[in-house]
């Protein structure tokens, strides 16, 4: 509990908490923050990411049918759609790391790629009430929610210029997927959802080699000890979730066949679910 020590004469007000005088890179400080219980900020809403590289570049006839899946799901679901750059993206980031532009350079013009298919996705949903909320507005998501809107936001990170360097080669390491995941971390979402063109997860990529074994649940631990060679989403989700104190377990789900997105909103297992112990 705070206390307010007011000053005399010249002297200066003070707020006198568990945190006063103290580094905040103290050891010690860090560890007494540490609390059982969060607040959740949308516990009835699900957080959907649907892939670029996987829906949208295939067009109308991976894309329109999932519009008109999530059209019918609003009727029982409240959802936030988060999507990725696709194809545009990868070819924003060989531009840019051939004319040598540092990583943070990299993730600033990369996010501006998905923040097209927002507004693509936008268009195709605003007969239900989809509409493109940019970060900055975020507060005014429970608002649209209760209004019955699809809020639709861009799954990139905002970490821009400031964007943390990979151990290995120059891609910016927090993509779409992990930016959807910190936010199903932060509002305590009902579920997080990654709508790829997989069944799930493989013990490799499946397009690949036709014998890869399908994972249908696994805990995170496990999943980074198997030290795989490819992945549905990006191994930076995984690194979050180990210390994750909300989204405790993320589904992918193969979003070319119909019907697949709503059980999945329904609690059902389908495709592959990963979670934290």
């Amino acid at each position: 509990m705070s206390e307010i020590i007011p000053g005399k004469g010249i002297e200066r007000t003070h707020i006198r908490s568990s945190f006063t005088a103290e580094s905040l890179v103290d050891r010690e400080l860090i560890r007494s923050t540490l609390s059982e219980r969060e607040l959740p900020i949308l516990p009835d809403v699900h957080m959907i990411k649907i892939g670029g590289l996987s829906i949208f570049d295939r067009g109308k006839k991976a894309l329109f049918p999932l519009v008109e899946e999530i059209i019918e799901a609003k009727r029982d679901h409240k959802m936030i759609i988060g999507v990725g750059g696709g194809t545009r993206e990868r070819h924003t980031y060989a531009i840019g790391i051939d004319l040598g532009l540092p990583v943070g350079g990299l993730a600033m013009i990369a996010g501006a790629i998905a923040e097209q298919n927002a507004l693509l996705l936008q268009v195709l949903l605003a007969k239900a009430g989809g509409i493109r909320i940019p970060k900055e507005h975020f507060e005014e998501l429970p608002m649209y929610l209760s209004a019955g809107s699809i809020p639709i936001v861009v799954g990139m990170p905002p970490y821009h210029y400031w964007e943390h360097p990979p151990e290995t080669g120059k891609i910016p390491p927090h993509g779409s997927d992990t930016g959807v995941y910190l936010l199903s971390e932060t509002f305590s979402t009902k579920s997080c959802i990654f709508v790829k063109d997989v069944d799930g997860l493989f013990s490799d990529d499946p397009k690949k080699n036709p014998s890869a074994e399908f994972i249908p649940e696994i805990s995170v631990d496990d999943l980074i000890r198997m030290n795989l060679r490819d992945l549905p989403i990006e191994r930076t989700v995984l690194e979050i979730m180990c210390v994750a104190r909300n989204a405790k377990k993320i589904q992918i789900i193969n979003g070319l066949v119909q019907g697949n997105l709503t059980k999945a909103l329904n609690g059902q297992h389908v495709g592959t679910i990963i979670y934290k112990k």
